[in-house]
This record gives C-alpha cells, structure tokens and sequence, in this order.
C-alpha cells in the first residue's frame, strides 16, 4: 500500500512562517546596519553571529526539538565549496550594508534574480522561457535606475559615518558580488542537501562551523585585525559584543526561519514574502535611519519578481499536467527538485536564501 500523503500545512501555520520569517530578516538588516555605522568591521560582525549561531545551534540541539547530526569531517569537506561561496557573498553583503543606505540595500542586491538565472543556465542547463527573461529584464531596469538616477545613495547619518559617495559606489560594486554569490549559492545548493540527505537543519550546522573557520583568516586578510584589536582596547567593546550578540541571535532566528520556510511554504510562496519583505525593509529604513526612499526602483524590482512568480507558476502547471511516460523510474520525478531549490535561493532572498539563504536573509 502507499504511504498516505503528508497533511499540508494549515494557511495559519504558513501566514505564521512567513511573517516570523519577514520579522527575523527586516530585523537582521536594520540591526547589522546599526552596528556598522558605529564599528565598521563587517567580516569579523559575521565572525561573531556565525559564532552566536553555532553556540545556540549546539544549546537547542540539547534542549530544543530540532536536532542537529553528529560531526561527520567527510561531509563537512563536501560542503566547503558551498560554504565557501556562502561566506564571501554574505561578506559582500556586510559591505553593501556598511556603504549604501538600508533602503537602498534592496535596490543594490536587486540583480540575484537575473544573475541566477544566467548561471543555472550555464550550470543546470536550464532554459528560461520568455516570460522569466522578461522578468528579470524588468529587475535589471530597476537596478540600473535606482544605480544610475539615485543621486545619492548614502543619504542617512547612519552611511555617512562611515560612507562617502566614493564608497557608496563601492557600496553597490558589493551588492552585485552578494547578487552573484547568492545565485551561485542557489545553484550549488542543491548538492549541499544531497550530502546530507536533504536536511535544511544539518546544512545550516554545517554551514555555521565552517563559516566561522573560515572567516577567522579573512578578518586578517581584510585588514579588520588592527580595528578588531582597538575596540577590544577601548570603551567601545561592550556595546559591540552586545550588538553582534544580538545579531547572532537574530542570525540563529534566520536559519530557524529559513528551515520553517522550507518545509512550510512553496518557493512561490517564499518569492512573494521577499519581494513584500524588500518594501517593509525601504519603509523601516527611511523611518529609523531617515533613508530617501527609493519608490521607483522598489517598485521595478518587486514588479519583475512578481512577474517571475507568475512565470514559474504558470510553468509548474504546465509541467504538472504533463503524462509521464510509463518506462520512465518513479525515482527520477526526485530529480525534479532543482527548479524548487533555485527558487528558494532567489529571495532574496534571497535566500536566500535561502537555504537563504536561510543565509541570504542577513
């Protein structure tokens, strides 16, 4: 007999994740952002949340529901190329936030749709149909106008301690780095859950051990060491260690989240909350940090990442009312997952995504 089908999730459970997963990521970006204009030191700010993250990763596997595999040295060198990758674009996306201001933020990362598209292309050999090119010609219109007709985009206190316009255009050089990481990161990770067995909790284990490694020598190699040394020295170390404590937390709560999403929405689910997520987050920006708001580019953004929605929706129909072909193995409908993983990393939100991810909420 087949096994029966696993309930769905009731629409409360989902509006709850969803708005839990919105509330973590806003608060993750307003936060980081605060702590960046007074200590500059982005990579060792992403030092101490992964260290955060993987003390109460450890913390909730004794005492929490979730519970995180033994340390296999195996599996965490299969995952280092995805960690890798991982670590340098949320470095890059520390120093698009240190530069631009969080309103802008949005606007400068607006190109993981497109980039992520172009490499599953290359990589997945996946052709996008007409409807998705459109989509992301529509999101890059809007990064090339809030880039080229946003007259400045350091316009807070909060950029300007630490910003100049040189740097705000330093600023979005970073941004289109964390874009193309982050759909790299989309595309590979889909092998990363393969290694260990399709488990989001297990990924993000892993991911945090070994992101907190390897940032320890990039906090060297990208000269934070001497700043590192002097907030130790000076006054100003405990209100950072508060602030990166705080943000670690909210970095543990990400990755909660993004697993939650996961199992609880659709990736077109999950697109929609981040295009609505990127609107909430200009709105808080202008409000806490006196940002000018960036409408037009927001708006081109959000409307190429519905127009995406749409297009992968209308795909899935499509492909769902296709007849399988009776030789073909049941198994190899598993291999339909890809599109579903690419689509989670782009929320950027994303993943981020999302796997975030979980990690492109920070």
């Amino acid at each position: 007999m087949p096994s029966p089908q696993a309930e769905a999730p009731s629409q409360l459970a989902v509006l709850g994740v969803i708005g839990f997963y919105m509330f973590v990521a806003i608060s993750m970006t307003m936060l980081n952002k605060r702590v960046l204009s007074s200590n500059p030191l982005p990579v060792f700010l992403l030092f101490c949340q992964s260290a955060v993250a993987v003390g109460l990763l450890w913390l909730e596997n004794k005492v929490g529901p979730f519970k995180t595999p033994k340390f296999d040295m195996k599996i965490a060198k299969a995952l280092v190329p995805l960690t890798l990758v991982n670590v340098l674009g949320l470095c890059f996306n520390n120093y698009c936030l240190q530069y631009v201001d969080a309103s802008f933020h949005q606007v400068a990362r607006g190109m993981v749709l497109p980039a992520t598209i172009v490499i599953s292309m290359f990589a997945l050999n996946q052709h996008p149909s007409r409807l998705t090119i459109a989509a992301a010609s529509v999101v890059t219109v809007g990064f090339f106008s809030g880039v080229l007709f946003d007259p400045n985009h350091a316009s807070s206190k909060a950029s300007a301690a630490v910003s100049s316009s040189g740097h705000a255009n330093l600023g979005i050089m970073f941004g289109a780095l964390s874009s193309v990481a982050s759909a790299g990161h989309a595309v590979l990770i889909k092998r990363g859950l393969a290694v260990v067995n399709n488990s989001p909790m297990a990924l993000s284990y892993y991911n945090n051990i070994l992101s907190t490694v390897f940032l320890l020598p990039l906090i060297v190699l990208s000269g934070e060491l001497p700043g590192t040394v002097r907030i130790f020295q000076g006054f100003e170390a405990k209100t950072f260690i508060i602030g990166a404590s705080i943000t670690g937390f909210f970095g543990f709560l990400i990755s909660l989240a993004a697993m939650l999403s996961i199992k609880v929405t659709s990736p077109v689910t999950h697109m929609i909350s981040s295009a609505v997520r990127g609107v909430l987050q200009t709105f808080f920006a202008v409000y806490l940090f006196g940002d000018v708001g960036r409408i037009i580019s927001i708006f081109l953004i959000t409307a190429g990442s519905g127009l995406y929605v749409y297009a992968k929706s209308e795909e899935s129909k499509a492909t769902a009312y296709q007849p399988v072909p009776p030789s073909s193995d049941p198994r190899s409908l598993e291999r339909g997952v890809p599109e579903k993983e690419v689509g989670y990393g782009l929320g950027l939100g994303l993943g981020d995504e999302k796997a975030k991810n979980s990690m492109d909420g920070r």
